[in-house]
């Protein structure tokens, strides 16, 4: 699914900060007195809930507050280091992770509204991924289950029913979840049906000027009404065969597929030549697809030959993409329909291979990961003069890579590692071969990470170096009509940005602190540019030429108090931006100030009440501006009953006071944007979930080119 409005291309870009639960010392101290005499100790004391670990922070979920949170992403919600943006959970400076449930790569994100909290064991954030992740990745979140214990057949089924305020409609969600496990044998199963709408509404103006005297040449003033409504299903399937304590092996597939997708679009927009009214359009258009899908294969082994660990994985990814677009606009003077149809098919092959051996105090790591993504685009387009094109896209990807991790001693750990990665990338135009490109990029990637304790106080410091390589669709030559003045553009010639990170972060007791400072170079923005002599602009993308620096702080409390557990975060994060325009230089500099506060209230007898507020201020980011506040109130109740809480109902109330809005100013020089949002997410969200004999599979494949199939993207979920 893609929308065309200023909000969804800002939005998606957004950085983040964190939030922690209470940590205390890890140390439990005995009297000395004469030992001797004492016949038996039993000692009563509380580890942390959080605490570091070789520069990454770890949260106990099992016997802590969190256990009964709700889902893994309401729990994920309040965990050091992440924070809940919208539907997407971000990492503290470092954007959105990448998941593994118990060594498993998450495709789905969905998945975590699926797991309970009290499944949980332990959560881990790592805000500085080593060599042996993607140089793309920024940050990593692991997830590890409690273990279940027994063969058998188990299954569990998850309902949720979510309930539009603003325009009556309803949106249900089902899956059936089954594992069967005989001795060393998992076999498993899922699937989902969904239904899902999503409503805007918004106010635009649009000003193009001259570039020298600053004088307004063209204005549009308008508004428009888009309802987006998607009907899918995902279907899961594997074996997993754990031969021996060191050996398991095991393959998996993933199915997905809109079944249903339509959008309605109404605009109506009016155009002012210097000053004087010159024509109001009314445009109806509507986009519809034929079932969109993604495919997903993988098999892996993970093995232990004397003291070496050997973890291999191979994936095969195929997606299909298409979509038709038919648009009347209708004016004073004539009517006229144009009509595009899209079709983009993607295979990628992947293969990752880690080998782990266990060196003086610590683990050497070396490994390679190899991916090849072929595909091809089509775009035909009739009512207008733009053209239509046919292009071809082969990527390829290899990488060598090696990590060590060292404990020090029960203290102080350290990690290095270096990643080498060579990108080749040919893009071919059958229409146009003028927009033909062949690049290859050759990259090294250091990383490094020390932590430490200073008695109660813990402290980690990290760097890496990552790139940012864009998205299939932004490097897309065919032109998308979005109405009579816009369209938008891919741009083949961007180039991948890099990035260099260093983070401090700190932990005492209930606070946990963090600061963190990121260069980066030749980072993708929006950009807009006319397109001959009445007012059209093209939207695009390109590099900043001028490298762009960031700032962001956090501190966040997080402490139980009987039945009552709270967990505030403040947060102030800023950009330093100059661009050059084609009428002037602008800075872009004005901080984002965050702060969100989680109170859960744990009750008897399985009850637990919530009341939510997020919180982030008007800001800059890249050349956008956020012109008002965001906030949204948030309450909730749940209940767990049955035997071992098999049964689990939860009711919430999502943005109560219809304040979750961002309204946003795009500066492009001579070209500016004001956009007014209201968006659809008053809603009461009821989920249901029952388990039966729960066992979770003991699948350890962790999946290969992720980086790749994150590029591809797919409107199937």
């Amino acid at each position: 699914m893609r929308i065309f409005t200023i909000t969804t291309l800002v939005l998606a870009a957004f950085s983040a900060y964190g939030q922690a639960m209470p940590t205390e010392p890890d140390t439990l101290g005995i009297d000395t007195m004469n030992i001797q005499e004492i016949q038996e100790i039993v000692v009563t004391g509380r580890l942390p809930y959080t605490r570091m670990k070789s520069g990454a922070l770890v949260t106990k979920i099992a016997g802590s507050p969190l256990e009964k949170s709700g889902t893994a992403l309401d729990a994920l919600r309040k965990v050091p280091g992440i924070i809940r943006k919208g539907d997407d959970l971000e990492v503290i400076g470092r954007g959105k992770p990448i998941y593994y449930i118990n060594g498993r790569k998450v495709y789905d994100n969905d998945e975590l509204k699926r797991l309970l909290s009290d499944e949980i064991e332990s959560i881990e954030v790592i805000t500085n991924p080593g060599a042996a992740y993607d140089a793309t990745v920024t940050s990593v979140v692991k997830i590890k289950t409690a273990k279940r214990q027994g063969d058998g057949f188990s299954f569990n089924m998850f309902g949720k029913s979510e309930q539009s305020l603003r325009t009556g409609k309803n949106d249900p969600e089902g899956q059936i979840s089954v594992n069967y496990r005989h001795k060393n044998v998992d076999v498993f199963a899922s699937a989902k049906e969904w239904v899902y709408r999503v409503n805007q509404w918004s106010d635009m103006q649009q000003i193009t000027s001259d570039s020298k005297t600053a004088t307004e040449l063209y204005r549009y003033d308008g508004n428009i009404v888009h309802h987006w409504r998607g009907v899918g299903t995902h279907i899961t399937g594997g074996i997993n065969w754990q031969i021996n304590d060191r050996h398991s092996i095991g393959a998996k597939v993933d199915y997905a597929v809109t079944t249903n997708v339509d959008t309605r679009d109404v605009l109506q927009m009016s155009k002012f030549d210097k000053g004087s009214l010159t024509e109001t359009i009314d445009s109806y258009t509507r986009k519809w697809g034929d079932n969109p899908n993604n495919k997903l294969v993988n098999a892996y082994y993970n093995g232990t030959v004397g003291k070496l660990n050997i973890d291999l994985n191979v994936d095969m990814f195929f997606s299909h993409d298409n979509e038709n677009q038919s648009t009347d606009e209708e004016d004073a003077v004539e009517t006229r329909n144009i009509v595009t149809i899209t079709d983009a098919k993607s295979k990628m092959i992947a293969a990752k291979l880690v080998l782990s051996y266990p060196i003086w105090k610590g683990s050497l790591q070396v490994g390679t990961e190899e991916s090849f993504v072929n595909r091809h685009n089509r775009s035909d387009i009739t009512g207008t003069t733009l053209p239509s094109q046919r292009s071809k896209t082969d990527d390829r990807t290899c990488a060598g890579f090696i990590q060590y991790n060292v404990s020090l001693d029960n203290r102080t750990s350290f990690g290095a590692g270096l990643r080498y990665e060579h990108a080749y990338f040919d893009y071919s135009d059958a229409l146009n071969h003028e927009e033909d490109l062949n690049r290859k990029y050759d990259n090294l990637f250091p990383s490094a990470s020390v932590a430490t304790r200073f008695g109660r106080v813990r402290l980690s410091l990290d760097y890496s170096s990552k790139t940012q390589r864009p998205s299939f669709w932004q490097l897309n030559s065919p032109v998308n009509y979005h109405n009579r003045y816009v369209v938008q553009q891919g741009n083949p010639k961007l180039k991948p940005s890099q990035e260099h990170t260093v983070s401090l972060t700190g932990n005492y007791s209930f606070l946990t602190a963090g600061v963190n400072y990121t260069q980066y170079k030749d980072l993708v923005c929006n950009w807009s540019e006319p397109i001959g002599n009445d007012g059209m602009i093209l939207v695009s993308y390109k590099n900043i030429d001028r490298p762009q620096r960031q700032v962001g702080l956090f501190v966040v409390a997080n402490k139980t108090f009987g039945w009552f557990v709270p967990s505030w975060t403040f947060a102030y994060n800023r950009q330093w931006l100059t661009l050059d325009f084609d009428n002037g230089s602008r800075s872009f500099n004005k901080p984002m100030w965050v702060f969100n506060a989680f109170n859960a209230a744990r009750l008897k007898r399985g009850w637990q009440l919530e009341l939510n507020s997020e919180f982030h201020s008007r800001s800059n980011y890249s050349n956008v501006e956020l012109t008002n506040n965001y906030w949204a109130l948030e309450t909730a109740v749940q209940k767990t009953m049955l035997p071992n809480n098999a049964l689990t109902i939860r009711l919430a109330w999502q943005d109560m006071l219809r304040r979750g809005n961002n309204d946003v100013f795009v500066d492009y020089g001579s070209y500016i944007i004001r956009q007014t949002n209201t968006m659809d997410f008053n809603r009461v969200i009821l989920t249901v979930r029952y388990s039966f004999n729960a066992a979770r599979s003991k699948y350890k494949g962790t999946g290969a080119g992720k980086d790749a199939i994150s590029r591809i993207g797919s409107t199937a979920k």
